[in-house]
This record gives C-alpha cells, structure tokens and sequence, in this order.
C-alpha cells in the first residue's frame, strides 16, 4: 500500500511556490505531548471510525485509488468533481479592499434567497456571533448586530456549507463532521489573526475551504465505489480505502483547488506550504496559522469524540499543547460557542 501512495502521490505533487513577497517565515514546531502524526491519525479515526489495516486492499479497490487520483490531476475533470466556488465569495473578497462597501449589497444578496436567509441567520444566532442572547429575527437587525466585519464571515460560512457538507450512502456522517471541522478552523484562524495582525477574514476564509481536497476525494471515491459496486463483492469501502489517500493527496488537491478558483495569493501560497509541512520548515504567516490552527482544531474535534473516561486527560493534554503553541487558552472554549448552534 505505501507504494501505491507514494506513486500516487508524485503523479499528483505539485511544484513548490514561492512566498508572497515581504513574508516573513516562521519555524513549524509540534507539541511537545503530541506528534502530528498522532493528532492527524487520530482526527481520521474520529471522521471514519475504526482503523482497518490498509495493506490488504482488493486489486479493484486498488485501481479505484488510482482512477480518483488520476481524474484530480487534470483540470477537466477535476473541475466537474469540485463545486463552484459560491459567487459571494470573490465580491466579500473585493470588498476588503473597498473601504466603501456597504452592507445594504450583501443584505440585497441574502435577501433574494430564503434558504441563505434562514443559514445566516441561524449562524448569526450561534454564541460566538451573538454573545447577547436575545435572538436575531431578520437580516436587518444581523446587519447592525453584526456589523460589516461579522456579516461577511456569516455570510460566507452559509455559503460554504453546503459546498462542503455534501451527502453520501457511505460514511453518512463525513460531510457533517467534516463542516464542524472545517467551521472550527475558520473561526480558530480569525481569532489566531486578530491576535497577531493578520487580516482575519483572509485568515477565515483560509480556514473555511482548507479541507476542500479531503470533500472533493472523499465524494469521488464514493462515486467511484458506486459505479463498480458489482467488482466489490458487496464489501462496503472502509476506512483503509478513504483515510490514507486521503491523507496523502487532501492538501495537494487542496492548494490546487484554491488556483482554480482564483483565491487571494497569501491564501493559495498558505495552503501549497502544507503540501509535507513537517516540525523544523520555515513557512510564511498564514501558513504558520493554519498549521496550527487546524492541529488545535483536530485535537479539539478527537476530544469531543473521545469516550467520556479519556476526556479529562485528553483535555489537559491539549491545553498545554496549546499553552507551547501560544493559541488562546480559552481557544476550545470559543469554539464550543459555535458548535451546538451552528453544527448541531
């Protein structure tokens, strides 16, 4: 199986890149009670469940592996594979630079659809968007509640949902899980800007569509299960045919996907670093924030899932990784504000 990745993975590797110019780098450190290793195997077997062993895969789930990764190699294809990026997303970004946008153009935008309507304003009701409890009834009042700022976090959030939290007959709880993750992070990356002077809605929309490549494998090797189904025998695809590809290609697939849809470059540049980011390599800014605050972000995702006897150790173990990598300590306690409203 190592070898089948290994070739998988240099038919699909991507060139490096160089940093925005003026980026400062900053050393990648882990945890010192943690590997990375160890915090990503265990986010995975919270996504999928049991660890089977992935050296005994059939020669069709084999040629399934090979076919996924084949077709988000080429851009035709890949393009058919992956959503459109939302059309919200590039005038939220264009109006970063606008310092006379007003928020009466995303209220036009949201207003003309009540399924926007109803997802932004159950995420403007979540805790960490409206900390004052009394409920927020229509757009209008989101606007002055939110500001400019707030909204277009909310916004885009909405938008996004659906684009990552896609429906399969296999693992029926991946997309689910996967949105809780990919929301936590974003959050987790616009306060971690705030604290260092980053733009936190680069940093946000970074965290929202980082995990893109791992939906965008994950639903085609679902499609790809389905199609040669009458090859499998009846034998349902576990995680030992999902996980390591995933793995191994996600972040690649990722920084690609981000090209495609023409992101801002500190947000292209910030996800090709994590293509191999390893304790020791020097990386710009953004990708710093990202690294960490995805790793805190599957550490936080393991503790909730863990069995309630392992949580307590689990959960001091955590905060002083985040202590080491100097996150905010009540990091977990902000992120739970957001996930019975928003995720639940």
């Amino acid at each position: 199986m190592a070898g089948l990745l290994s070739r998988l993975k240099a038919a699909f590797n991507s060139s490096p890149v160089a940093l925005p110019a003026g980026n400062d780098t900053i050393e990648v450190a882990e945890p010192s009670n943690f590997s990375m290793a160890s915090i990503s195997a265990s986010f995975y077997r919270s996504l999928f469940g049991k660890a089977e062993q992935v050296d005994s895969l059939s020669v069709p789930q084999k040629l399934i592996l090979d076919v996924v990764t084949q077709d988000m190699s080429q851009q035709a294809k890949r393009l058919k594979a992956v959503p459109r990026l939302p059309s919200v997303i590039p005038r939220l970004l264009q109006s970063l630079r606008n310092k006379n946008s007003s928020s009466k153009d995303y209220v036009n935008i949201i207003n003309k659809d009540p399924a926007m309507t109803a997802a932004v304003l159950k995420l403007a009701n979540s805790v960490y968007f409206n900390p004052v409890v009394k409920r927020i009834t229509s757009i209008d009042i989101a606007v002055v509640k939110l500001g400019i700022d707030g909204l277009r976090t909310v916004l885009s959030a909405a938008v996004m949902q659906p684009v990552i939290e896609r429906k399969s007959p296999y693992f029926t709880n991946f997309g689910h899980k996967l949105w809780q993750h990919s929301l936590s992070c974003a959050v987790a990356c616009e306060i971690i800007a705030r604290q260092r002077g980053l733009e936190p809605y680069k940093a946000y929309l970074l965290g929202l569509v980082h995990d893109m490549g791992k939906i965008t494998l994950f639903s085609e090797l679902c499609t790809q299960f389905k199609i040669n189904s009458h090859q499998m025998d009846k034998v349902l695809p576990s995680y030992a045919t999902f996980a390591p590809l995933m793995e191994t290609l996600s972040p690649a697939l990722s920084y690609t996907i981000a090209q495609d849809w023409e992101l801002p470059e500190e947000i292209c540049s910030a996800l090709q670093q994590q293509q191999d980011i390893s304790p020791g390599d020097k990386v710009g800014a953004y990708a710093h924030l990202l690294f960490q605050a995805n790793l805190a972000c599957e550490m936080y995702f393991t503790l909730k899932e863990a069995p309630e006897e392992d949580r307590e150790i689990l959960e001091r173990a955590s905060q002083k990784a985040l202590t080491e990598m100097a996150l905010p300590k009540n990091l977990f306690k902000q992120l739970d504000s957001i996930d019975q409203q928003v995720t639940g």
